[in-house]
């Protein structure tokens, strides 16, 4: 500091012989400390103009603003610590200056709750309330289904609409109750959830959350739901198994009985439902699904669903039984493994006639037989050293329940997946 008074003072002294003399008396000391200061803030106010600037371009580029803001920040603590010097020397106070992102950062990372033992307990807090809740949610929603019985009014609806009211049967996962009409049969059934207590109201083609807070509310809403919408659930129910009874007839057809066994396929006459569709499947002899036939329930259209299908498009159909057979006869109706059996059989044999394969060969005084031996469980292409006639090392195998390549020794055992291979790799089991 002593120093810089020193050349401070120089300075003056200097520039008092060198300027005209009614300009003399405004060159002190102090007048010039003042002036060091202004043109150093303002150098420091470019160089963080031009910095900022710089900083609207930051969104064309991503990757680099974190770069351009640790610069931008760097240069603030600079300046910070250029003023804290001057301030020194005029004998004023220092002063702290902290970047906005380092207390943003260190006010994140103080929210964060680092402890475990808190972490767990919140958790275990938290799974409580759920089951809880849930196990409250179950006991009302039995209660709400077992008072449908004692409704008067909605007693008399079913009587007069020819309706049955069942039992709540316990199955292992939920508690089921039916509203059963004596010609269709199921009109609408409650569905109970025993694990979180949730209950599902599902008729032949709708399904719905079941939302209430007491028991008249509930048979309320029950009883207005099926005012308002049993002759629609009716209908429904008519034109679902009228479409069902057409998707079978299709099936049982000689022609379409006679093609299915030919493909070795299987008509799966039971559907799986979902909230918009009847799902009949067809499957191959391996039992996988290759195809499928489809009832919206939602404008009973029929659908034909190729599930090998890789660009998973369905085809509307108006006359099922005149669309089946091209359909079935254009199925790859062949059992995956025996796809990746033949995949891999045909990668071998491009494999052994590829020209630097052979010279491979060549090189190391081997011979692969192309022609495949095989057993009850695998195909063997036997690997020899010399030709045909000499000694066997091995063989590239191809596995008949799953059709994957792997090697094994002379003797069939020391199995590996050929994928898998590195060299040395025995030597390290």
């Amino acid at each position: 500091m002593k120093k810089i008074k020193k050349q401070i003072s120089k300075l003056t002294t200097g520039a008092k012989n060198k300027v005209p003399e009614n300009w003399q008396p405004h060159l002190t000391r102090k007048n010039i400390i003042i002036s060091v200061i202004v043109v150093f803030f303002l150098i420091q106010y470019f160089q963080v103009a031009r910095m900022t600037g710089g900083l609207t371009s930051l969104s064309l580029r991503g990757s680099s603003l974190v770069d351009e803001v640790g610069k931008l920040t760097e240069v603030s603590q600079m300046i910070g610590e250029d003023l804290n010097e001057v301030r020194g020397y005029l004998l004023l106070p220092t002063r702290q200056y902290s970047s906005s992102f380092d207390s943003e950062e260190n006010s994140s990372v103080s929210d964060e709750n680092e402890n475990e033992l808190q972490i767990s307990l919140f958790k275990y807090v938290g799974y409580l309330g759920d089951i809880e809740r849930k196990k409250i949610a179950f006991e009302n929603n039995y209660a709400f289904l077992g008072s449908l019985a004692s409704n008067s009014e909605l007693s008399y609806f079913l009587e007069d609409k020819a309706l049955s009211l069942g039992q709540i049967s316990d199955k292992a996962r939920n508690h089921y109750l039916e509203i059963t009409d004596s010609e269709v049969g199921k009109v609408l059934s409650f569905t109970l959830n025993k694990e979180t207590g949730d209950m599902v109201l599902e008729t032949a083609s709708d399904s719905m959350s079941v939302v209430a807070t007491d028991a008249d509310e509930f048979t309320g809403d029950v009883l207005i739901y099926l005012r308002d919408n049993l002759s629609t659930i009716l209908t429904d129910i008519k034109k679902i198994e009228a479409s069902k009874i057409y998707i079978i007839e299709a099936f049982v057809k000689q022609e379409m009985v006679d093609l299915l066994a030919a493909e070795q396929l299987t008509f799966v006459a039971e559907p799986t439902q979902t909230d918009s569709a009847l799902t009949f499947d067809i499957q191959n002899v391996a039992t996988e699904v290759v195809a499928q036939v489809i009832l919206s329930l939602e404008d009973f259209s029929i659908t034909l669903h190729d599930s090998r299908d890789d660009e998973n498009i369905v085809l509307q159909v108006t006359d099922l039984a005149t669309s089946l057979p091209p359909f079935i006869e254009k199925l790859d109706v062949l059992p995956a493994v025996q796809k990746n059996i033949i995949e891999a059989q045909l990668v071998l044999a491009e494999t052994f006639e590829d020209n630097g394969f052979k010279l491979l060969l060549e090189e190391n005084s081997l011979y692969v037989n192309s022609l495949a031996r095989e057993d009850e469980y695998r195909f063997y292409y036997d690997i020899f050293y010399g030709d045909a006639s000499g000694v066997l090392l091995g063989s590239i195998v191809i596995e008949k329940n799953s059709g994957l390549v792997e090697v094994v020794g002379p003797d069939g055992a020391d199995t590996m997946n050929l994928l898998f291979f590195e060299e040395g790799l025995k030597k390290k089991l």
